[in-house]
């Protein structure tokens, strides 16, 4: 006789009876992110950012002055990957700045269009753009 998968799984993980149906639930629903949000948080990660800077070189002095008096291989391990945890930080906030300026962008900078209209009839527009072709190729 063969197992289901339910049985097979009740039996390894030491469970009696049957699956209890669960209900599916809405999504949540939209959020529109103003632009004060996106201000807040930003200054909140440009903070938590120069914090995380601040107290890793604190760290770091720290931790050179035990490597160089203890002269263990792994004291410099753990300062060599401490310098690249800081410069991956640094990195972060680099990234953090132009992700604002590219967000800011696309909220102020609507696309301007300039739509051209030409009055006249067809043998003029082809006058005026044979009389263009000519002056760019000279």
């Amino acid at each position: 006789m063969k197992k289901t998968t339910v049985e097979k799984l009740n039996k390894v993980l030491d469970v009696t009876g049957d699956l209890i149906p669960v209900e599916r639930k809405q999504k949540a629903p939209y959020v529109e992110m103003t632009e004060t949000d996106l201000t807040s948080d930003y200054d909140f990660s440009r903070e938590q950012y120069h914090n995380l800077v601040t107290k890793g070189n604190e760290a770091l002095d720290e931790l050179l002055a035990v490597a160089k008096e203890s002269e263990s291989a792994r004291a410099y391990e753990v300062a060599a990957m401490l310098i690249r945890n800081l410069s991956d930080t640094t990195k972060e906030l680099l990234q953090l700045q132009k992700t604002k300026k590219e967000i800011e962008k696309d909220v102020k900078d609507p696309h301007t269009v300039n739509n051209s209209l030409f009055i006249g009839s067809t043998k003029e527009l082809q006058d005026l753009l044979l009389e263009k072709n000519n002056g760019k190729r000279k």
